[in-house]
């Protein structure tokens, strides 16, 4: 029997072949019932390879790569973890912070930034007069404060002196009595409002009234000048309160002159006379160091004169009295004003963490959002909102279902946004302990912008493909990370699998034969015979020293004197953990000979108290061997500090800090290759010394170690690599198994041509 196909259906037969070819092609990769299209994968693959991440000779190990991460996060999603609340949690979160900058006006910040970095470029000398206001001003409050400022700036337009006014009027309490003056200032250090009216003004000009959060001023610019960068300073203090009995400041004064004479003598630097007579205790251990920058505008008039002079590095001021006490201060660092670029960052975070400028910015971005979100607040419900929220209800009341507020194609009514309002006052009852006095219109304005930002942000995926691109590979690098830990680290972090591991691979961990040897390299053989000297047995000494720590004669604790030699043994000590020292105590002839090792004890303990180990303290009682002085029994009265080190590097330094490579040292345990010295003599215990392109050296091997079995402990950090290793690969063959792989493998060459 013969039967045949209608045309219309062979037509149709006809079009639907390319159709499944191109389906093919739209998806060379698939995973079980998951589909890659070729966009996708182009998209991954030309990022890569912009990146150089790919090569010529590595495409086929990208895809394979490629392809274990995909069933990686397809495992991942079959496990349910995006819908985990731990993973939305961190999703949400990073979505809030991500859309941040999306958030914002960025063309009203950029150009509050270049403008703040424009007034940046000048300091205006400022004096005003200020009238208060208290925090929350009635209108009363408001009007009384400007009826007075307005009388006083008539005055000045009269001609009456500025600065006089403000001694007289300023409520001021820090700049009245000098006229107002409040010195140098520049861009981002007063409130914008204050600093506006600063810039808009030329030398001598006077401002109209302005008002800010303390209240209404007047503002005079006094001078004008280019702005004098920064500087990074040293100081030694001498603390006094500027309270203090006379003859407090008179021996701090005293002191500080002292601390003068011992810099201009020039014996001493300044770092270490600071450290011996600052009484900063943050800065003297630093030499005096202050770890920040000074602009001229945050010091105070007289340090501004008197540190922005000084012309060169190092230079050091006289003593100068601050509220700190008595000061002297030393330039470190001086740099002119940055360019806009290298102040770009710093001047952005200060403009939108400003609160007017942040008002600016966000009321500009509102009102780009509103229009684009097409958000109507409709008039007649929102008069009956306003005026009738006080009223009592009792719930069904009709115009509680009138629509107030639409957002795109969402709707709010009246009965919405009084709900809104009783929420956010039990919160602010709960955080403060009372209502604040808001108005219902300002309620409607922050109930207008939540709802505005919330339908803004929902949709920031479809408004800016960037964010859109950055959530998913934030969503596939979590999902990743997790399935990772799950699947593979967590896994291999079970004892119980290390070690079933270790004993079904136990051939795999081997440790190979070592040497343990000593080799000296040295340029000359004196050089060599010197170190080998000193290298004997660890550990070994140094040409260190410090002072002898001095005691009162029949006493066993130290000398006043003493305690800052201790403090500096104390410091070397913790800085350089090979150091070991030997500490001798002695006494005079003329007295008990229990104080020698009494001396010895109190030191120690002063040192295991601040936590040096006694490991490395060597005690040694000297009694009345080697006296310093005949004649004044106190010097006697002491105990001697050696240092020795338990590195050889210490050793290798003495040498070189007089000829750089003279000499080159090494001690430890060698497998072969690990040192060409070493490899090129034979491996036997004993003492080696051999020429090798000029250069003498000895070598001691002290002890060799055959080739072994390592224990679990030495192989642990190994064994956990390789068990990893392992778990993914049957990890991913399970996986292909569950998710068969199939590829165009033409489709994918032409992509990766």
């Amino acid at each position: 029997m013969n039967f045949k196909f209608p045309v219309k259906y062979l037509l149709g037969l006809c079009c639907l072949l390319p159709l499944s070819l191109r389906a093919q092609q739209d998806a060379p990769i698939q995973l079980g019932s998951k589909k890659i299209s070729a966009a996708v994968f182009e998209k991954d693959y030309r990022r890569l390879l912009e990146s150089d991440s790919i090569k010529a000779d590595n495409k086929q190990k990208f895809l394979s790569d490629y392809i274990d991460y995909q069933l990686k996060i397809l495992a991942a999603e079959d496990a349910k973890i995006p819908q985990s609340a731990a993973f939305q949690d961190e999703y949400q979160s990073f979505r809030k912070e991500l859309a941040s900058p999306y958030l914002i006006d960025g063309d009203k910040s950029e150009a509050l930034v270049k403008e703040a970095y424009q007034r940046l470029k000048f300091e205006k000398h400022v004096a005003h007069i200020l009238v208060k206001l208290p925090a929350n001003p009635t209108t009363a409050d408001t009007l009384i404060a400007y009826q007075k400022i307005d009388n006083i700036r008539k005055r000045i337009l009269a001609g009456e002196v500025f600065e006089d006014l403000a001694k007289k009027f300023s409520e001021d309490d820090l700049s009245a009595a000098k006229g107002g003056n409040i010195g140098f200032v520049t861009s981002l250090q007063t409130q914008y409002a204050f600093e506006n009216a600063v810039y808009a003004l030329e030398k001598g000009g006077v401002s109209g009234i302005v008002r800010t959060t303390a209240g209404y001023h007047l503002i005079k610019i006094l001078d004008v000048r280019p702005n004098q960068g920064k500087i990074r300073l040293a100081h030694i203090l001498v603390s006094v309160p500027v309270n203090a009995a006379t003859n407090l400041q008179v021996d701090a004064k005293n002191r500080i002159e002292q601390v003068q004479k011992y810099l201009e003598k020039g014996d001493e630097s300044f770092e270490l006379i600071c450290k011996n007579y600052s009484e900063d205790p943050y800065s003297k251990g630093r030499g005096g160091e202050l770890r920040r920058w000074y602009y001229s505008s945050d010091l105070s008039e007289e340090l501004q004169s008197k540190l922005f002079t000084i012309q060169r590095l190092g230079d050091y001021t006289e003593p100068i009295r601050t509220n700190l006490g008595w000061q002297i201060f030393k330039l470190l660092d001086k740099k002119p004003l940055l360019s806009y670029d290298e102040m770009a960052e710093y001047l952005r975070q200060k403009v939108v963490t400003d609160p007017e400028r942040s008002a600016l910015i966000r009321a500009s971005f509102m009102k780009r959002v509103k229009a684009e979100n097409k958000v109507v607040v409709l008039e007649a419900a929102e008069k009956i909102a306003v005026e009738r929220f006080a009223q009592d209800r009792i719930g069904d009341e009709y115009y509680l279902k009138m629509p107030l507020l639409q957002v795109s194609d969402k709707t709010w009514t009246i009965q919405d946004f009084y709900q809104f309002i009783v929420a956010q006052q039990k919160k602010k009852l709960k955080a403060l302990g009372y209502l604040p006095s808001i108005s219902e219109r300002t309620w409607l304005e922050e109930f207008v912008d939540i709802h505005t930002l919330e339908e803004e942000e929902k949709n920031l995926e479809t408004k800016y493909p960037a964010f859109k691109e950055q959530m998913q590979e934030f969503f596939e690098g979590n999902l990743y990370s997790k399935i990772i830990d799950q699947e593979i680290f967590e896994k291999s972090l079970d004892s119980l699998r290390q070690q079933a591991y270790f004993q079904s691979h136990a051939a795999q961990f081997t440790m190979p034969a070592r040497a343990k040897a000593k080799i000296i390299d040295a340029d000359t053989p004196k050089t060599l015979a010197d170190a080998l000297e000193l290298v004997v047995k660890s550990p070994y000494p140094m040409n260190k020293r410090l002072p002898d720590i001095g005691f009162a004669l029949g006493h066993s604790d130290m000398l006043e004197s003493a305690t800052k030699i201790a403090q500096e043994l104390f410091i070397l000590m913790a800085k350089n953990r090979d150091y070991v020292i030997e500490l001798a105590g002695y006494h005079d002839a003329s007295e008990a000979d229990s104080l020698s090792e009494a001396r010895v004890n109190y030191l120690v303990k002063y040192l295991v108290k601040k936590g040096i180990s006694p490991t490395r303290i060597i005690e040694k009682v000297e009694g009345t061997l080697k006296p310093v002085s005949k004649t004044d029994k106190a010097k006697n009265a002491r105990v001697a500090i050696k240092f020795y080190s338990q590195s050889m590097e210490d050793v290798v330094k003495r040498f070189n800090a007089i000829k750089p490579q003279s000499l080159v040292a090494e001690e430890g345990l060698f497998i072969k290759g690990q040192n060409t010295i070493l490899d090129g003599v034979s491996w036997e215990v004993g003492k080696q010394t051999k020429e090798l392109d000029g250069r003498h050296i000895y070598i001691e091997i002290s002890a060799l170690e055959p080739e072994r079995l390592k224990r679990f402990d030495e192989s642990r950090s190994s064994i956990i690599r390789e068990l990893q290793a392992q778990l993914e690969k049957d990890w991913l063959t399970n996986l292909k198994q569950r998710f068969p792989v199939v590829l165009q493998t033409e489709e994918l060459n032409r992509i990766m041509q």
